[in-house]
């Protein structure tokens, strides 16, 4: 395991977990060209019952040595508190945190993440410990993005594109990312799960094509309807941001060249930088 503060509580056990021990790029069935429908507004007593339930799964304070604090109840709170998730999660968490701090790493280190939650006591990615719901991260350098606060919809250009580039990181190692574009349960967290891996962009996702869509907005002024449908000026837009990146390959079957296209998007948008 990758730090010495994570503990155990049992052994994965359960569908989801297998599926996600077995490596990732299985495909959940069911899954590979549906959204899911997720209610993610987790109570204070969910996340304590998640405490004392969270029997099959292991528990953390940090991922890979950043704190990860819970501000809902107490918005600045910097107290570490327990959260669960499984053995494989936790593993795509710290790939996703160290690809954070890289392709990042003009902003400093990482100071802490805030989450409002991992595993919670419900159906769902989150039942199973295989979702996590991102509310803020605060670099050394003062730089801050705040889904919580609302940034996806923030007046100020540079903000909206420090979102975008933080949720195409979530995108590299999470298939299903829902956010303030998605619907109003997401407006204030980025959600991400390991539902339907591998990653790819489909062009009958919804969240999916509402990501795609911002970032045509917001990176090269598409004025795109952000409607979750894959039209033809979607396809144009597409085709316009994935020339402009120098992106070769084909990222709706291939995991390496999406996640290749998300790096640089995220590196764009960390820059303030237009593609």
């Amino acid at each position: 395991m990758f730090e010495n503060n994570v503990t155990r509580r049992g052994f994965v056990t359960g569908a989801a977990a297998v599926a996600g021990l077995a490596g990732l790029s299985t495909i959940a069935p069911g899954l590979a060209s549906a959204d899911p429908k997720i209610a993610d507004q987790h109570t204070e007593a969910e996340l304590r019952a998640s405490e004392a339930g969270a029997l099959a799964m292991m528990t953390f304070q940090k991922i890979d040595g950043t704190p990860v604090y819970y501000w809902r109840s107490n918005r600045g709170n910097t107290t570490l508190r327990n959260w669960q998730c499984t053995d494989a999660f936790y593993n795509a968490l710290v790939a996703w945190i160290r690809d954070l701090r890289s392709l990042s790493s003009s902003y400093g280190s990482i100071s802490y993440i805030v989450s409002a939650g991992f595993y919670v006591d419900k159906p769902g990615q989150h039942g199973a410990g295989t979702a996590m719901d991102l509310d803020h991260v605060r670099w050394s350098g003062g730089n801050t993005i705040s889904p919580l606060d609302k940034h996806h919809a923030s007046t100020n250009a540079a903000i909206r594109k420090r979102y975008l580039a933080t949720e195409a990181v979530c995108r590299r190692r999470f298939r299903y990312v829902l956010d303030g574009w998605y619907n109003a349960d997401h407006a204030d967290h980025i959600h991400s799960d390991f539902g339907g891996l591998p990653v790819r962009v489909l062009k009958d996702s919804e969240s999916d094509t509402k990501f795609v869509q911002a970032v045509c907005n917001n990176f090269r002024g598409s004025g795109l309807v952000i409607d979750g449908i894959w039209g033809t000026n979607t396809q144009n837009a597409f085709n316009g941001l994935k020339s402009a990146l120098g992106v070769t390959g084909d990222p709706h079957t291939s995991s390496s060249v999406w996640q290749a296209m998300l790096s640089k998007i995220a590196t764009k948008g960390f820059a303030n930088q237009n593609i």
